[in-house]
């Protein structure tokens, strides 16, 4: 026998509906106590004032909690920055290895005018810092270091988490896990060498190459060891403490400065340095014929760190524009950046194709591990002593 089911009881009504309710409960409550019939009005048009001011009040908690679940929208971010009208960035690019992506950036925003400016160094983001801190903001969108972001999260300068993927349609590998920030960069260590001075059985094919006697007090090392945190990361911890105190055995020249590691190279004040920035040498030897400086990724997994790290200012007067020229440099403006160390995660990235070519496993340095990145070094330093270099570079 077929059984009626009882209809679902509807849940949500609209103020009016509320209102006549409370009305019709306060109006029998009233009766009920024998209050007058003036009386028993007055407490329903009461009841059904307040049901209204609620349901106004609710109705705008939810306006806002659906607006805030939404966040922004590829074309509110255009439309804010094209109110805004300008952008000024910087990063530890230098300034003609952005040229041909401003060029590609503006044909499709024409309305945005470009300020950049390369910053270099810890002292001169702390100065940035302490600007910041008295109201003055330079930049609207910077690369931060990972192992820096603390100091921005507690000033308040970083923004609140963007869904850069559902907005840009980016690589999710490629974005920070606090969504605050997006890495456009990714540099693989290896190892140089002088291909004039350095006989073919001698040229270097693995890590532990660095540490062959025939190297002794004719290679280098940078006393600032992020390329070390990139070797631990597919290597392991004990594996690269070892490897510190092999090379540290093999009396290396040490240095600060990845340029100026190929110079040395170069002029064959040393023949090997080791571990070594891909992006560095890939800057100097572009487009020059017998380089005398070679690359080698040396045997067993490629590793690679995270780098150019873009974080849109909290609190800067285009943030519109930042969060546009964020997402547009890690959707379609990595493919113009052949620096060396782009994006490896960028389907169109020169040395992603590059890599992906040599069929080889790639380790790129997990975030967790890429905030630890200052802990790291300075473990690695203590195996060496904490050196002083010799020379100083870019």
């Amino acid at each position: 026998m077929h059984q009626r089911t009882r209809p679902r009881r509807r849940y949500a009504r609209t103020a009016a509906e509320i209102c006549r309710h409370r009305t019709r409960l306060e109006l029998e409550r009233t009766r009920r106590l024998n209050v007058t019939r003036k009386f028993r009005l007055f407490w329903g048009v009461a009841a059904c004032i307040n049901a209204l001011v609620i349901g106004a009040a609710g109705g705008m908690t939810n306006a806002r909690a659906a607006d805030a679940a939404k966040g922004p929208t590829l074309d509110s971010i255009v439309q804010g920055a094209k109110r805004e009208g300008k952008l000024s960035w910087s990063t530890n690019l230098e300034e003609h290895e952005v040229r041909e992506m401003h060029k590609a950036f503006q044909k499709e925003f024409p309305f945005i005018k470009i300020n950049y400016k390369r910053i270099m160094g810890g002292e001169q983001r702390q100065r940035i810092l302490s600007e910041m801190q008295a109201g003055l903001f330079p930049y609207d969108l910077m690369s931060i270091e990972d192992e820096a972001a603390d100091d921005f999260q507690k000033q308040g300068f970083l923004i609140d988490p963007v869904n850069w993927q559902k907005i840009f349609g980016m690589d999710q590998r490629m974005i920070h896990p606090q969504g605050f920030a997006v890495s456009v960069g990714n540099n693989p260590a290896g190892i140089y060498y002088n291909n004039k001075q350095v006989p073919k059985d001698r040229v270097p094919k693995t890590w532990a190459d660095c540490y062959n006697p025939y190297f002794m007090n004719k290679m280098s090392v940078d006393v600032r060891p992020t390329h070390m945190v990139s070797v631990m990361y597919g290597y392991g911890e004990d594996w690269t403490f070892d490897y510190a105190k092999k090379l540290l055995a093999n009396k290396p020249k040490w240095f600060r400065g990845n340029s100026l590691a190929v110079t040395m190279v170069a002029s064959g004040e040393v023949i090997l340095s080791c571990p070594a920035s891909h992006g560095s040498w890939y800057r100097a030897a572009q487009g020059k014929t017998n380089f005398p400086v070679s690359f080698v990724f040396p045997e067993g997994p490629i590793v690679a760190s995270r780098e150019i790290m873009l974080s849109p200012v909290k609190g800067a007067p285009n943030p519109n524009a930042a969060l546009l020229m964020t997402g547009w440099v890690a959707a379609k403006g990595v493919k113009y950046l052949r620096t060396g160390r782009e994006s490896i995660f960028h389907p169109e990235s020169e040395i992603g194709a590059q890599i992906k070519k040599m069929g080889r496993p790639l380790k790129v340095t997990d975030w967790d591990t890429a905030i630890r990145t200052e802990e790291l070094m300075r473990k690695i330093l203590e195996v060496w002593g904490f050196p002083k270099p010799e020379r100083k570079g870019g």
